[in-house]
């Protein structure tokens, strides 16, 4: 468990300072976030609660569902912290197959919930993020693929690009 909480802090650490990661501008935003999700998934496991994300029009917030209150609270610390993005980026969302707007703000209403994330078993919701980055324009897609793991695609004329 010491391990997995070292790599888990190692990891955030890398990708914050910019030192692992291919792409430049916001798909690098889009690569963090899909390790810190994977970093969420592997705390929902260990502490046996889910996680979940808000996302904004420019940013996130990543919170945890606190089964002695039944609400979600926002998560405070470095690793899982709100974050904007740090570059442009036009974002679509569908979450089980429905598209979901965008909020300008946080939420206040804490028993609200997130609009995607992972629960206590490591099972990501039916998500689908999709950014729009760069000029010329190049579309991301953030999503669990069959098998349930995270991946993060370019997409070309709406398939997937095989690199």
């Amino acid at each position: 468990m010491v391990v997995t909480i070292i790599a888990i802090v190692t990891g955030a650490a890398l990708l914050s300072l910019g030192l692992i990661g291919g792409q430049s501008g916001s798909a690098r935003d889009l690569e963090r976030l899909q390790s810190l999700l994977l970093d969420a998934r592997d705390r929902a496991e260990l502490e046996n609660r889910a996680y979940g994300v808000r996302l904004l029009a420019d940013g996130y917030e990543f919170l945890v569902f606190d089964t002695a209150t039944g609400r979600w609270l926002p998560i405070v610390d470095r690793v899982f912290g709100g974050a904007r993005w740090a570059n442009p980026l036009e974002l679509e969302l569908d979450v089980e197959g429905r598209r979901v707007l965008l909020r300008r703000e946080p939420e206040r209403d804490l028993s609200s919930a997130p609009d995607f994330g992972v629960d206590a078993a490591g099972e990501f919701t039916a998500f689908e993020l999709r950014g729009t980055v760069g000029s010329p324009p190049r579309v991301w897609r953030l999503a669990p693929d069959n098998e349930g793991e995270l991946q993060l695609r370019e997409l070309e004329a709406g398939r997937e690009v095989r690199r």
